[in-house]
């Protein structure tokens, strides 16, 4: 049973920083170093001071930092405990227009191995270090985990959005053009409605795998030290829960380019590639087809292989007759990604999982990576369709794991919005 609760969170306090849209920042884990810079410039209460200084002690800076803020009123904390609202309104290339609602909440920390919450992705040990040492120094949990339920015919909506009446606490639009809305929700009946009916739930980590472990790393640490204290803060974790069932979730692909490797030379590359899938050429100057190709409807799953010096684009196209060869289990075959991993960068490349996770580079834009490639700044780029819900879900349910950075979840959730202290 997935344990929620209510909490008194602490907020930017707008009569301090002025426009809470220039103290919000994006998650740590996608913002590049040139944005981190214009961040850091932006304001100086802006959330990226904290959650991914520049200092050259960033964790001592960070929690240095958040002592003075709190100290001056920058941040406030909530007088009683409620759970925050969340509605996203946003708008695709394609036009056409979503809305995602969500609840933040204290989640208590569970293993993995009860079930209660799933991972879907990899992790790296790295950024597992990273977020340890900023969660000891800072004792506050900076960044929602962005959990999925899926519960068909519940809307957490149409049981909050009537009672809320007020004005929201924070609507703000970031540079995505996403519009950001958070209520607090303080009736006691709602709120004991909302954690019942999410209870049974079982949740599955869409981002932030690499906070959850982290904060379960923390938890064991702190209750070895204190122990008896069963209903500690330090035993719950700051988290967004969304509905997988409804409009507003959105799965982008995370493409693959390759930099620095030795590849074969691009017509003897091909022949390897022919050997496991239908080829399929496009002429350079026809990318938007390529593109289309890839995305079109078809009974056959596609890759799109983009090769520096190769004069054309090649559609990778396979059925079940090349999946099954791959020695993972089903849910597993069933993703595109494994397939890139498993077979072409393992299997066909002879990429090891160390020369993969050195050689590999993530991307979210396809033109950009086509341009790249083309440019010669990379080697090659690998483009995928979106991964479904319903395959992550198979893959959890199978207690499987796939490769990092497999799935792309849009929008993201602004770092800044509220914070969840880790102790008393």
């Amino acid at each position: 049973m997935a344990q929620i609760r209510p909490f008194r969170g602490v907020r930017y306090n707008s009569a301090v920083v002025g426009d809470l849209r220039s103290v919000i920042s994006p998650p740590y884990d996608v913002i590049s170093p040139d944005q981190q810079t214009l961040l850091h410039l932006r304001h100086p209460y802006n959330a990226v001071h904290l959650d991914l200084s520049q200092e050259a002690e960033p964790y001592a800076h960070a929690a240095r930092t958040l002592r003075a803020w709190l100290d001056r009123g920058v941040l406030v904390r909530d007088h009683e405990p409620v759970l925050y609202f969340s509605i996203q309104e946003f708008s695709l290339k394609d036009g056409s227009t979503h809305r995602r609602a969500g609840v933040f909440v204290a989640l208590r920390l569970e293993e993995f191995s009860s079930g209660v919450v799933r991972p879907h992705e990899r992790t790296f040990e790295d950024a597992k270090k990273d977020r340890l040492a900023l969660l000891r120094a800072c004792q506050m949990h900076l960044s929602p985990i962005f959990c999925l339920y899926s519960i068909p015919g519940w809307s957490i909506t149409q049981v909050v959005e009537p009672e809320l009446g007020a004005a929201p606490l924070i609507d703000v639009v970031d540079e995505q053009n996403v519009r950001h809305r958070l209520w607090r929700v303080t009736d006691q009946r709602l709120m004991s409605e909302i954690s019942t009916r999410l209870a049974p739930a079982s949740l599955i980590i869409a981002d932030g795998h690499h906070r959850y472990e982290t904060a379960l790393r923390y938890c064991q640490e702190v209750a070895a030290q204190e122990p008896g204290r069963e209903d500690a803060p330090f035993h719950y974790v700051l988290a967004y829960l969304t509905n997988a069932q409804e409009d507003g979730l959105v799965i982008f692909p995370t493409h693959r380019l390759l930099r620095g490797v030795s590849l074969p030379p691009a017509q003897a590359l091909r022949t390897v590639l022919h050997r496991a899938f239908r080829l399929t050429v496009f002429p350079v100057h026809e990318s938007a087809a390529f593109l289309r190709a890839l995305r079109a409807p078809a009974a056959e799953r596609r890759i799109g292989c983009v090769v520096a010096g190769a004069g054309h684009y090649w559609l990778l196209a396979f059925d079940e007759r090349v999946t099954r060869t791959l020695a993972v289990p089903a849910p597993l075959r069933d993703v595109d990604v494994t397939v890139l991993h498993e077979l072409i960068l393992s299997r066909l490349l002879g990429l090891t999982a160390q020369a993969q996770t050195q050689h590999l580079e993530y991307i979210l834009d396809e033109e950009e990576a086509i341009r790249l490639v083309a440019t010669r700044q990379c080697q090659a780029a690998f483009l995928l369709n979106p991964t479904t819900f319903a395959q992550i879900d198979r893959v959890c349910a199978a207690g499987e794991v796939m490769p990092q950075k497999s799935t792309y979840f849009f929008p993201k959730l602004p770092t800044g919005l509220v914070f969840l202290p880790a102790r008393d």
